[in-house]
């Protein structure tokens, strides 16, 4: 499958953090509404809407727009832990435009788009980050015909690229329609929703079934661990070897539980390969093969006899959501979370955020750790789901998990590296505000999407 290029990277992902506040509740699902997409070859521009009679009266009215299906599910209204959706219109270039970014409004009304005749200026309402199983919409732009285009599906945007699509990253998280994000033509429900604000699988709807989803009765915790004389995050699946190998020698602290992956290969999931330093202490995990053997030529090596941490999607389906990674360079330690709160704390303290390392099932709600082993369950899981998921099998593995024989080399943080970076996707337009994600291949079979929050003070300058 082809490496996607992306158009913007090295931006800030703070920015998207700004907008909402870390929140523990979860926006009314009785409430959600589609996002109805279509399409007008003759002016070249995609359309969005949550009402139908908009879209029937005025889009599809006269065969200008042709209908293409539910392409989100996402709210109408404010709520709890949204923020808005702006639409506006060039009526020159007949292009329609959406963002959560309100600094990115004045810099499109200068390029000759205004606000729509949407209600408050205001497609629709979305999360900022992903939580409560939110996936990605993902945007991209073709300069050539003058078209923003919004998709929850992968397949779909690759595809756009190959025609002439740039990527500009993720315009915000909405509910999938379909387990892999496609348009869905009719009947759409939304996938994978929590009926109540709980981590217990007992509390969640049920959802049909799709050969693209790994079972979610086979997932695992991944546990973490922390180590203050070592600077060093540890994780995973082993409860033998973190009990063993890792707490008992007083060298680690236990944290929790920082997701459920898989411990064997499931449909649509990738590895999760683990390195280790013992130069520079530091546990490395990635889910790209290329990125292991830059890992590798820098003094990591392999720790367990598998070279696998886990399983996990290498893009959000399924509910699935982010597993943010972060690098210390004063401390040279990589640390995995899916907890926008706590990820910011460590941007505080001096991490910088490197991007995602794969998208896995929450935890809880927020994606805060979970220090109750016992009684911990993944997030947004199916009610057919017997039993859930709360025991911790050990790893067949005879070796202790932590490397013996390691090449000696300099301690590196592994960003993403795009080379040049363009700031417009037209003359005079801006559209550094969503969320910029960079592919990197993955065996010739995935693309995973890379936000890189580097070099991010240069970048200002053309804001």
């Amino acid at each position: 499958m082809p490496i996607l290029s992306p158009t913007f990277v090295f931006l800030l992902l703070n920015l998207s953090l700004a907008l909402a506040a870390p929140s523990s509740s979860c926006a009314d699902i009785s409430s959600l509404v589609p996002f109805l997409r279509a399409y007008s070859s003759s002016l070249s521009d995609h359309f969005y809407t949550t009402d139908v009679s908009e879209m029937n009266n005025n889009a599809l009215a006269g065969g200008v727009y042709a209908l293409e299906g539910d392409s989100a599910f996402l709210w109408s209204t404010p709520q709890p832990g949204t923020v808005p959706l702006f639409r506006l219109y060039n009526e020159k270039s007949t292009d329609h435009f959406y963002t959560m970014s309100s600094d990115e409004l004045p810099e499109m009304m200068e390029n000759g788009w205004a606000y729509d005749t949407a209600p408050n200026h205001t497609a629709g309402y979305v999360y900022p980050y992903s939580i409560c199983g939110a996936a990605p919409i993902y945007r991209l732009f073709n300069p050539t015909i003058v078209d923003h285009f919004y998709t929850m599906d992968v397949a779909e945007s690759q595809n756009a690229v190959k025609t002439g699509y740039q990527d500009q990253g993720i315009a915000g998280f909405a509910i999938l329609p379909a387990a892999n994000g496609n348009v869905v033509q009719s009947s759409a429900v939304p996938y994978l929703l929590p009926s109540a604000v709980t981590a217990s699988p007992e509390s969640q709807v049920s959802a049909s079934s799709s050969s693209d989803c790994a079972n979610n009765a086979n997932a695992i915790p991944l546990l973490r661990a922390f180590s203050s004389t070592g600077k060093d995050h540890f994780y995973t699946t082993n409860s033998t070897e973190m009990n063993v190998v890792a707490i008992a020698e007083d060298v680690y602290s236990f944290e929790g539980d920082a997701t459920f992956l898989w411990s064997t290969q499931e449909t649509s999931t990738v590895p999760l390969y683990r390195l280790y330093s013992q130069t520079a202490s530091d546990h490395f995990y990635t889910i790209d093969a290329n990125e292991t053997s830059e890992a590798i030529a820098s003094g990591y090596a392999f720790d367990t006899d598998s070279h696998i941490a886990g399983y996990v999607y290498p893009y959000s389906i399924c509910g699935a959501s982010p597993m943010y990674r972060l690098y210390s360079s004063s401390s040279s330690d990589h640390f995995y979370t899916m907890s926008q709160a706590e990820s910011q704390s460590a941007s505080a303290s001096g991490y910088i955020l490197e991007g995602i390392v794969g998208f896995a099932l929450l935890p809880s709600v927020d994606g805060q750790p979970q220090t109750a082993t016992v009684s911990a369950s993944p997030l947004l899981l199916p009610a057919s789901l017997e039993p859930s998921a709360v025991s911790i099998p050990s790893s067949s593995s005879s070796e202790s998990g932590f490397p013996t024989t390691i090449a000696v080399g300099p301690t590196i943080s592994f960003s993403s590296n795009p080379g040049s970076i363009s700031a417009t996707s037209i003359s005079g337009h801006s559209t550094n505000k969503a969320i910029p994600q960079s592919a990197v291949s993955l065996c010739g079979a995935f693309g995973v999407y890379m936000l890189v929050a580097a070099r991010t003070t240069a970048m200002f300058s053309i804001f």
